[in-house]
């Protein structure tokens, strides 16, 4: 080890620090995630007092939400995970294009 290089450890422990919008990012998954699965739910039932139908659409529109809940917030988290790296838009793009 040099005078002028840091010690792995301090390198290590430095590039695991999360930075705060990314913290804001987790805080909103949850709100996110329970109001798809409500806005499903909600929508299924006003399709059922439409209808006249049992809860039939309520139950099909909240699965509906539940899985666009769960792709979004994976959407989120991979967004999160790109951030955290440093990764910039143009690696992205060359990323899916592979």
């Amino acid at each position: 080890m040099s005078k002028d290089r840091l010690p792995d450890k301090v390198i290590k422990s430095s590039q695991k620090k999360t930075k705060p919008a990314l913290n804001f990012l987790l805080l909103s998954a949850g709100s996110v995630f329970t109001s798809m699965i409500v806005a499903g739910f909600l929508v299924g039932y006003a399709f059922d007092v439409l209808f006249d139908t049992a809860p039939l659409f309520m139950l099909a529109c909240g699965v509906l939400g539940f899985v666009g809940g769960v792709i979004k917030i994976h959407k989120l988290l991979e967004k999160m995970d790109l951030m955290d790296f440093g990764v910039t838009s143009e690696e992205t793009k060359e990323k899916k294009k592979n």
